[in-house]
């Protein structure tokens, strides 16, 4: 029998009933997050670096020549890039890093629209907001590409300060007009969030922390809640360097660039500093995640700068390059490159921590304090005595009720469904939100349920949940004043039934399988797939007689020397006969990879290698890209696409496994003590008796 249900069309054979398996699921988006409701209400503006708050606790203090922002103010204002008179550089259809394209001018640009922005909601000088209009409007209307193998970097770090630079002129009498303001939203999702748009899981934290921090800040420019959404998610439970707990690898404040250079760890710190303020004038509390993680490493840094002994322990990255046993670069001792020197990206950290939150932190407080009036960073808006200098916060009561939750993330294991969130905030007045109330509705679309109350942490487990069933949970939450709009609600499930996942072989990390009721993701470790033995996560079900699997790999994965793919073996013994279609880092190509008899050396059939568009730079995955095995009687084909339409036959071997077979999903590392994260959509099982 020949069956697929779902979309796809069955074909004109017999049916019958005697086996059947299918599960199709047609995927068009990358992160499962559901809209219910309206999700651009109750967005702050401005609300990225700034808010009027902000803006207007410096036109007092510069209006009154008092302190440390006036202080600040006169350096700022000497600057070229605050100059009304500021010559524009630009603007060119394209501009890019590696190769460089107009990268200077670009930068310049970047930098000098943001600070005549700034300089004008501080002075009132419209001479400036005409400036900055200029030079947006400009680079609007002719710019149609960021490019360069450092892409990422160039969208991350310059279309940042664009993008507080629009803000702030948007959201203050300006005179920028609002059909030049649409046009920038349009502007920021076509030409610079394609470029951060899959972050950077091929590089150091920094590249990552650059693309966040761009991210969200065109999220809430452009009043797109499921972007936002997408990117506290993100650096919550990123799968690469950028996300907070990449980053700051250990409780101790280490860092993952901590081998590498001092300015490197330094930057990396700030530009995800930068997106927590984002997300705090949001009302997201990403500063203190996993107990102010963040903090941590800041005052790692800066005790290390300042000539202290800090703990050491050995790191392999997400990627595998670079660390302990990292294949590009091994780095097993702490950098001295750079101690001692700071980047001018301290004060924002500072004021949060120590002035807002009023926690301690010596060695931050120490080199913040040394090094005011803090100045411009190439990399870094910087300036941040004079943007984020603010006296002790004094406790007080919210006044008005908390931001909505965000940063969903679930993870469901035997009969729980485990949600964790973002601690929401009042950010006027510092105050957390006192509970939550957990909603989950059945349908897309449905009405909200609430199954929990009174929820006194940013934490859930809901043991209610039906497996195979997908449910959609959001949460509220709630002050002494009031409650939130709900969140943006998340799709979650348990694996479909008759699906189970484990790990094969003797693997250092154990991994797991999530589906969303669209897509399957899977962390896993293991040294490879082939050889006499197989170590990776397994994600499965069962097909008895032919079958064919077809999915699709979902760009990117994390580690570069992952090995994702589809599978058919005998038994879930690692020495099992099997066969695979995989695609083979580190330049990445498909291959049919078959072990013909148990504990036989694995072969390797019909390598093809992806060209670009599909890979970058050698050995960068930029595109999702298909993979299918059949079996037919005792043959396997495998085949790869690009588009999961023109199939290429990789090779056809004969293969004989038992009636019953395993079909599934593959997770492999190839790391000792890294897993990986894969996500599959596009799942599709069809059986056909012999």
């Amino acid at each position: 029998m020949n069956n697929v249900i779902g979309s796809l069309p069955l074909n004109g054979q017999s049916m019958l009933s005697i086996h059947r398996l299918v599960y199709a699921f047609a995927v068009t988006c990358l992160i499962c997050v559901v809209s219910l409701g309206d999700v651009s209400a109750q967005f702050v503006h401005p609300g990225l670096l700034h808010t009027q708050q902000d803006l207007a606790r410096m036109r007092e203090a510069v209006a009154q020549q008092r302190g440390p922002i006036y202080q600040a103010f006169i350096q700022f204002a000497e600057s070229m890039h605050s100059d009304a008179n500021y010559r524009l550089r630009g603007p060119f259809n394209e501009w890019g890093r590696k190769p460089n394209r107009h990268t200077d001018e670009a930068e310049n640009d970047a930098t000098a629209a943001y600070q005549n922005a700034l300089m004008w909601a501080i002075t009132g000088k419209q001479e400036n907001a005409r400036k900055s209009i200029e030079i947006i409007n400009a680079w609007q209307s002719k710019l149609k590409k960021v490019s360069g193998i450092d892409g990422v970097l160039a969208s991350g770090l310059q279309g940042f300060k664009f993008a507080n630079a629009a803000e702030i002129l948007r959201y203050t009498d300006s005179g920028w007009s609002h059909e030049d303001a649409v046009q920038c939203e349009q502007w920021f999702m076509n030409v610079w969030h394609p470029t951060i748009e899959n972050y950077a899981h091929f590089a150091n934290g920094n590249w990552e922390g650059a693309a966040l921090q761009t991210k969200m800040a065109i999220a809430v420019f452009c009043n797109d809640r499921n972007l936002f959404e997408e990117t506290i998610r993100y650096a919550v439970s990123g799968a690469g360097n950028g996300s907070i707990l990449h980053t700051v690898v250990y409780p101790t404040g280490q860092g993952q660039e901590s081998t590498r250079k001092q300015g490197y760890a330094q930057l990396g710190l700030a530009l995800l500093s930068c997106a927590a303020e984002v997300a705090w004038n949001q009302g997201v509390d990403l500063y203190g995640w996993r107990d102010n993680r963040i903090l941590k490493g800041f005052e790692y840094v800066a005790a290390y700068g300042l000539g202290h002994d800090v703990p050491y322990q050995p790191y392999l990255d997400r990627t595998g390059k670079y660390g302990f046993g990292g294949r590009h670069q091994h780095y097993n001792a702490i950098s001295a490159d750079g101690r001692g020197g700071f980047r001018p990206v301290l004060e924002q950290p500072f004021n949060h921590y120590v002035s807002r939150r009023g926690l301690n932190a010596p060695f931050l407080t120490e080199i913040t304090l040394e090094n005011r009036p803090e100045g411009r960073g190439r990399d870094h808006c910087g300036h941040g005595t004079l943007t984020h200098w603010r006296p002790p916060h004094q406790a007080s009561h919210p006044q008005r009720p908390p931001h909505r939750p965000a940063g969903l993330v679930a993870r469901s294991k035997h009969d729980v469904v485990r949600l964790n969130w973002v601690q929401s905030v009042e950010p006027l007045s510092c105050t957390d939100a006192t509970h939550y109330i957990v909603h989950r509705a059945d349908t897309l679309g449905g009405d909200l349920q609430m199954i929990a109350s009174n929820v006194p942490h940013p934490i859930y487990e809901d043991k209610t949940a039906k497996r195979g069933t997908v449910y959609y949970y959001a949460v509220t939450s709630v002050n002494q004043i009031g409650a939130s709009q709900p969140s943006v609600a998340l799709a979650v499930s348990h694996m479909p039934e008759q699906w189970s996942s484990q790990d094969i072989g003797s693997v250092g990390v154990e991994g797991f399988a999530d589906f969303n009721g669209q897509q399957y993701s899977l962390e896993g470790e293991g040294a490879n797939v082939g050889g006499t033995s197989d170590e990776l996560h397994f994600a499965f079900t069962t097909i008895r007689g032919n079958g064919t699997i077809t999915a699709r790999v979902v760009q990117p994965v994390s580690s570069q020397w992952s090995k994702p793919g589809v599978m058919m073996r005998q038994s879930l013994h690692p020495k099992s006969v099997q066969a695979s279609v995989l695609l083979l880092p580190p330049q990445w190509s498909g291959g049919l990879v078959l072990r013909l008899a148990t504990g036989e050396s694995a072969k390797e059939v019909g390598r093809t290698r992806l060209r670009e568009p599909h890979v970058a730079n050698g050995n960068r995955l930029m595109t999702p890209y298909w993979v299918k095995l059949t079996r037919k009687d005792d043959t396997v084909t495998g085949l790869i696409s690009a588009d999961g339409h023109t199939w290429q036959e990789l090779g056809s071997e004969q293969v004989r496994m038992n009636e019953t077979i395993y079909v599934g999903l593959v997770a492999c590392s190839q790391l000792e003590g890294v897993s990986t994260t894969v996500t599959y959509d596009n799942v599709v099982i069809n059986t056909e008796e012999r």
